[in-house]
């Protein structure tokens, strides 16, 4: 998908805002929840094939768990983000900090295991430098 199509999907959700606003104010939040996630749907598909090509080369290099750690992390965060501006659009500035909080312990959460391994790898080049 070309910019211009991003461009035109975003002036279509726009227009569908202003007329929803003043028809019914109550169904914007729908309306921009649904922006969202044909921004996100457009994005993914614009997407797919950088990360067919990205998981082909970290196959190719043996980094294949770090770069499906690198994959999740990175959803997580794009989730958490768009989730956090969907609160804060309607109003909602505790939520939107509360969904960015949780999604960087998440993030945190699923770092612990590579944290783990570099921790023993550390420890064991501490005991290696200190053996006679």
């Amino acid at each position: 998908m070309s910019s211009l199509t991003f461009g035109m999907l975003g002036i279509v959700g726009v227009a569908a805002a202003l007329i929803v606003k003043q028809w019914k104010s109550d169904f914007l939040p729908l309306i921009r929840i649904g922006v969202v996630i044909l921004f996100g749907l457009a994005a993914l598909r614009a997407g797919a094939p950088l990360v067919g090509y990205l998981a082909s080369l970290t196959e190719l290099s043996g980094t294949d768990e770090y770069a499906k750690l690198l994959f999740k992390a990175l959803g997580i965060a794009l989730l958490s983000q768009i989730c956090a501006d969907i609160c804060r659009e309607c109003g909602e500035t505790a939520a939107a900090n509360g969904v960015e909080w949780t999604g960087k312990v998440e993030i945190l959460l699923l770092c612990l295991p590579m944290i783990h391994e570099i921790l023993d790898l550390a420890q064991a080049l501490l005991t290696l430098g200190t053996s006679p």
